[in-house]
C-alpha cells in the first residue's frame, strides 16, 4: 500500500500536473532541450576525446621512431669513427708486439680519437682475452674513477655488439663504443671508447618543449638494469619494455597518468621512451566540453525564454476565458473574450461568445418560466390554503354535528338502545374524533413543507425525556422500561423535532404496548458534522420487504383492528428530518421490535452534500 502510494507521489511529481499551462512548457522545453545537449555534448566530449586519444598516440609513435632513428645514426658515427682507427697499422702492430712495438704512435691514435668529441673520456686497447693493453688519458681516468670495473662488466661481449649497456660510475653514467681490431682476417683485440652520456637539464627542456604536450623523454638499457631520463638516473617505469610495440598507458611515482610509447634503438642495447601527459593530451576535449556547457546554456535559456514566450501567447487568451467564465458563473452574461486571433484560440473565444450569448437567452426564458411557475405556483398555494380553511372549518362544523348528536343520542337514549344500537353509537363517535385528527394531521403534514425553520442549539436528552414522559403519563407506571442514552445536542428547529420525538416514541410505545415487559432504548451515534440518533423497542416489528412503505402517507403495516393509527405520523416525521437535511430510516424484525435511525446536524452545515455524506457515514456506523 505504501509502494503504490509513494508511485503514485512520484507520477504526479514528474507529471507536472499541478503546475499551469505557462510554467508547464518552458519546463518541457528545458527537459528536452537539456537532454538533448547533453546527450550531444556527451557524445562529442567522447568522440573529441578519442580523436585527441588517438592523434596523440600516433604523434608518439612517429617521435619515438624519428628519436630512436636520430640516436641510432648518431652512435653510428661513433662506430665508424672507432673503427677508422682500429684499422691503423699502429694498432695492429702494437697488438701484435704485445704493447711493445708502435707503442707511442698507438697511444697518441688513441688520445687523438678521444679528442675527437667532449663526451668521450676514456679510450682503451684490449687484446683478443679483453687484457688491457694502452689506456689513453690516465690523469683523466683518476679524475672520473675507476673504468677497470665497468670494464670487466663491458665484457664478455658478442663479437657483433658495437655499442655496449649503459653504466652508473659514481654520479655518471657511460657506454662504451667497442670496435674489433683484425689482422688478416684474425681478431687480435678491441678498441673500447668510453663516452659520457650527458645532456643539460636547459636543453633536455628546450627538446622537450618542441616535442610538446609536457613530454617525458627516458632512455635505458633494454634488460631494464638503467633507466636515464638523459640527465640522472631514475626509476625504471612499471611497464614490459619485451611487449610495447604500440603506444601505452602507465602511472609515474606521483600518481601522474601517462601516454608513452618505446622503441629500440639500431645498433645498441638501449631504449627509448617518449612520454605525453594524459591530462595535456585531452586539454583540448576538456576545452571543448566547457564550450559546449556554455553552448547548452545560453541554448537552454534562449529556449525557455522563446517557450515562455510562447506559453504566454497561449495562456493569454485562455486566462481571458476563465475570467468571463468566472464572470459569467457569477452571473455577469455581458463579458465577453475579445478576438483577435485567427488560431484555435480564436475559435474557441469565438465558440465561447456564441454559447455565452445562448445561455444568456436561456438563462432569460428560464427566469420567464421560473417567474411563471411561481406565479401558478402562488395561485395553487392559496387555493390549498383556503381548502385547508374550508377542511379545517366547513369539515369541521359537521364532524362536530355529527359526534355531538350521537353523544347526544347516547347519553340520553342509551337505555333505549339495545347492544348493537349503543354499539354504532360508539363507533360513530370514536369515527368521528378520528377523522378530525386525520383532517389535523393532514392540515400539519401540508403546512410543514412551506413553513421556514428557525435554528438554533436543541438539548435531544431533554428533549427526548420530556417527550417520552408526556406520552406515559397516562400509562401503567411499570408497564415500560426506559432507557436513555446520554444523546448530544444537534442544530434544528426544536418545535419540529419535538414532533419527530413525539411520532417515533409514541410508535414504540403503541407496538410494544402488547409485549409482558415493553422495553424502550434511546441512544445516539456522534459525528463531527451529524449525530445519528435511534428509538429501539422490543414490539411487534414488520417485515423488512415492506419497509418502503413505511414512511408514506396513508401507508400501514399494521391493521387497524390490532393498532390504531391514521398512517401519517412517519410520513411526518420523515418531512421535518428531510428539512433538516438527515435522513431516517428503519429496521426490524417480525416478533423482534423494531429500530428507527434519524439524523441531524451537529453543527450548522454550508453545503447539502456535506449533510448527505456524514448522515450516510453515521448510519453505517450505527447500524454495524
Amino acid at each position: 500500500m505504501d509502494m503504490n502510494k509513494s508511485v503514485k507521489k512520484w507520477t504526479r511529481l514528474f507529471s507536472f500536473r499541478g503546475l499551469s499551462i505557462q510554467k508547464r512548457l518552458p519546463l518541457l522545453i528545458c527537459v528536452l532541450l537539456l537532454s538533448i545537449i547533453v546527450t550531444f555534448s556527451i557524445a562529442s566530449y567522447l568522440g573529441v576525446k578519442r580523436a585527441a586519444l588517438a592523434m596523440g598516440q600516433e604523434r608518439l609513435l612517429s617521435l619515438t621512431e624519428q628519436l630512436s632513428s636520430m640516436f641510432g645514426r648518431s652512435v653510428q658515427a661513433f662506430i665508424t669513427t672507432t673503427h677508422a682507427a682500429a684499422n691503423q697499422e699502429v694498432i695492429k702492430d702494437c697488438l701484435r708486439s704485445g704493447g711493445i712495438a708502435s707503442r707511442t704512435e698507438s697511444l697518441e691514435t688513441l688520445e687523438k680519437l678521444r679528442l675527437l668529441d667532449s663526451s668521450s673520456v676514456l679510450v682503451d686497447l684490449l687484446d683478443s682475452n679483453h687484457t688491457l693493453v694502452l689506456r689513453s688519458s690516465k690523469d683523466n681516468i683518476e679524475k672520473r674513477g675507476n673504468f677497470d670495473s665497468l670494464l670487466q662488466a663491458a665484457f664478455p661481449l658478442h663479437d657483433t655488439t658495437r655499442i655496449g649497456k649503459i653504466y652508473l660510475l659514481k654520479d655518471s653514467m657511460y657506454y662504451p663504443v667497442i670496435a674489433r681490431v683484425t689482422d688478416k682476417e684474425q681478431l687480435t683485440g678491441y678498441i673500447v671508447r668510453w663516452r659520457l652520456m650527458q645532456t643539460t637539464p636547459k636543453a633536455l627542456e628546450q627538446f622537450s618543449q618542441l616535442l610538446g604536450t609536457d613530454a617525458a623523454i627516458n632512455a635505458g638499457n633494454a634488460d631494464g638494469s638503467l633507466w636515464t631520463d638523459l640527465v640522472k638516473p631514475v626509476a625504471r617505469p612499471s611497464i614490459d619494455t619485451t611487449h610495447a610495440l604500440n603506444s601505452f598507458e602507465y602511472s609515474l611515482p606521483d600518481g601522474k597518468q601517462m601516454i608513452a610509447a618505446i622503441r629500440p634503438v639500431a645498433n645498441t642495447p638501449w631504449v627509448i621512451l617518449i612520454g605525453f601527459s594524459r591530462q595535456k593530451v585531452l586539454q583540448a576535449a576538456g576545452i571543448f566540453l566547457n564550450w559546449l556547457i556554455i553552448v547548452g546554456a545560453v541554448l537552454i535559456t534562449a529556449g525557455i525564454f522563446m517557450a515562455w514566450v510562447m506559453s504566454r501567447n497561449i495562456t493569454r487568451p485562455l486566462n481571458k476565458l476563465t475570467a468571463a467564465a468566472t464572470a459569467i458563473a457569477g452571473g455577469n452574461y455581458s463579458s465577453l473574450v475579445e478576438v483577435n486571433r485567427s488560431d484555435e484560440t480564436g475559435k474557441l473565444a469565438r465558440a465561447f461568445n456564441t454559447m455565452t450569448t445562448q445561455v444568456h437567452h436561456a438563462q432569460q426564458d428560464l427566469e420567464r418560466k421560473v417567474q411563471e411557475r411561481t406565479s401558478q405556483l402562488e395561485i395553487v398555494n392559496k387555493e390549498l390554503e383556503a381548502f385547508s380553511y374550508s377542511v379545517s372549518h366547513d369539515l369541521r362544523a359537521p364532524l362536530r354535528a355529527i359526534n355531538s348528536y350521537a353523544m347526544i343520542l347516547k347519553e340520553d337514549y342509551g337505555q333505549g338502545l339495545d347492544e348493537e344500537g349503543n354499539r354504532i353509537t360508539g363507533k360513530i363517535i370514536s369515527n368521528a374524533r378520528m377523522m378530525g385528527q386525520l383532517i389535523d394531521d393532514l392540515i400539519s403534514f401540508s403546512r410543514i413543507g412551506g413553513q421556514e425553520l428557525v435554528h438554533h442549539v436543541v438539548d435531544m436528552e431533554k428533549l427526548a425525556a420530556s417527550c417520552m414522559a408526556e406520552l406515559l403519563q397516562h400509562e401503567p407506571e411499570n408497564k415500560y422500561q426506559v432507557h436513555i442514552d446520554s444523546l448530544p445536542a444537534c442544530y434544528g428547529d426544536q418545535n419540529l423535532i419535538k414532533q419527530v420525538w413525539i411520532n417515533l416514541i409514541s410508535n414504540a410505545i403503541k407496538y410494544s404496548s402488547k409485549e409482558p415487559v415493553s422495553r424502550i432504548e434511546i441512544g445516539c451515534e456522534e459525528g463531527p458534522l451529524m449525530h445519528t440518533y435511534f428509538i429501539r423497542d422490543n414490539g411487534v416489528g414488520f417485515d423488512m420487504q415492506h419497509v418502503h412503505k413505511l414512511f408514506g402517507v396513508f401507508q400501514r403495516l399494521h391493521s387497524q383492528k390490532v393498532f390504531e393509527g391514521t398512517g401519517i405520523g412517519l410520513a411526518f416525521a420523515k418531512r421535518i428530518i428531510s428539512k433538516h437535511n438527515g435522513e431516517i430510516r428503519a429496521e426490524a424484525s417480525p416478533g423482534e421490535g423494531a429500530i428507527f435511525y434519524f439524523s441531524l446536524p451537529a453543527v450548522p452545515l454550508r453545503r447539502p452534500g456535506e449533510a448527505m455524506r456524514a448522515t450516510s457515514l453515521n448510519l453505517s456506523k450505527a447500524i454495524n
